[in-house]
């Protein structure tokens, strides 16, 4: 009876993956995230509103009245204008405007991607967790029931083994209520990501030692967050450089003036002036200081941030390296005691101890449970690395999880 509920219990945990939502289809809804959605407004904003410096600044109309006469009333139109160097500098902030919203929006996808892969590595793992786990209490039955019939038998046995059993059975106990108290939680997100009531199938990976041949692709890319602090340095050094145009435009404005007097001539009545500003000291100038220092701080905060990365990179890769060098050796122990102690091979000798066989057999799934442990972290390394470069959120969008690093149709 425990076992069929052990089967049952297992084959409810892994009923809970199985759904129409392939992974793929998971990742793509991290275009669709409402962080997402909220800057792509702000994208389309930016993309349908023109922020061209126009070369007339403003139009200034001034009437004086003489000696209160309204036949001898005065109008003056005064032009203000913007520099060609002001127009420029602006046209260039518009095209840093566009690249530092575009980075930005590369980080929220990929903080979105980012949260849809640890997700499928959590169903991929915990079904097959659950898997070696039932098999493990199973394991773990037989030997109580081996122990059950020696002491009816009469036969001296060590209860230090029956209570280990015992305990070792409350342990796999909660480790199954765990992963149990866990899929609905991973179905509410699954469902707040999808907008669908359904599970997602993982069905395979990427092999491990196709990692690290992944991963050498990024060592040359930028990833978002510097990406994005490079575009905040450039906007303020053209900001800084819009307030340096300023104070170069030495034109305040042109004026063209009428004068309403009877008396004077046609020609007389009409003037042409203009405001020029004459260098000198003014408040102006600490505005410029001041954006020359945000663009300095600006500039050196880029420094630091490829700076971080590239540390940062290599500290990820070797992380990996050490990961999966240390899957390997768990690899070669569960291969070698299989080898040796293989319960088929230990029957077939001769050895018939049941008590012997099921330890070996339980011996065998502790290794998995471990290996299995490093291999999750492998995964997660993995991604975070791929983050650090930008290639998770590179185009075109691929799958890095699945072998053959699928497209994700969006």
């Amino acid at each position: 009876m425990k076992q069929v509920s052990i089967t049952i219990f297992i084959l409810c945990f892994c009923a809970a993956t199985w759904s129409q939502i392939t992974p793929n289809q998971l990742l793509a809804t991290a275009w669709d995230d409402p962080s997402v959605q909220l800057h792509r407004e702000q994208q389309a904003f930016l993309e349908n509103t023109a922020f061209n410096l126009p070369l007339l600044r403003k139009l200034e109309l001034r009437t004086e009245s003489r000696d209160l006469d309204p036949k001898q009333q005065e109008y003056a139109l005064r032009i203000g204008t913007n520099g060609f160097g002001m127009k420029r500098t602006q046209s260039a902030i518009y095209g840093s405007m566009k690249e530092l919203t575009e980075a930005e929006r590369q980080v929220l996808v990929q903080a979105a991607l980012l949260d849809r892969y640890e997700l499928l590595l959590d169903v991929y793992f915990d079904q097959r967790n659950a898997a070696l786990l039932g098999r493990q209490k199973l394991i773990l039955l037989d030997k109580k029931r081996v122990f059950g019939q020696q002491l009816s038998l009469g036969l001296e046995q060590n209860l230090n083994d029956f209570f280990r059993v015992e305990e070792d059975m409350l342990d796999i106990e909660k480790k199954l209520f765990n992963l149990q108290g866990k899929a609905p939680a991973e179905s509410i997100i699954v469902q707040i990501f999808t907008g669908r009531n359904e599970g997602v199938t993982v069905d395979t990976l990427m092999p491990i030692p196709m990692m690290l041949s992944m991963a050498a692709l990024g060592s040359t890319a930028v990833s978002p967050n510097l990406r994005r602090e490079q575009a905040q340095a450039n906007m303020a050094a053209l900001e800084a450089e819009m307030k340096r145009m300023e104070g170069k435009n030495l034109l305040s404005y042109l004026q063209f003036r009428y004068t309403g007097n009877a008396k004077d001539l046609l020609e007389d009545r009409f003037s042409i002036g203009a405001g020029i500003e004459l260098p000198w000291p003014k408040g102006s100038k600490l505005a410029e200081q001041e954006r020359q220092l945000e663009a300095l701080d600006a500039k050196m905060d880029a420094e630091m941030e490829m700076a971080k990365s590239e540390q940062t990179f290599s500290l990820k890769r070797q992380a990996l390296t050490t990961l999966i060098s240390e899957h390997a050796f768990l690899q070669n122990q569960y291969e070698s005691f299989k080898e040796q102690y293989a319960p088929q091979r230990l029957y077939g000798s001769g050895l018939e101890n049941p008590e012997t066989l099921l330890r070996v057999q339980e011996t065998l799934i502790r290794l998995e449970l471990e290996k299995l442990s490093v291999e999750k972290d492998i995964y997660q390394a993995y991604l975070n690395l791929l983050s650090e470069t930008g290639l998770l959120s590179a185009e075109p969008a691929r799958n890095f999880l699945s072998p053959s690093w699928d497209l994700i149709p969006r």
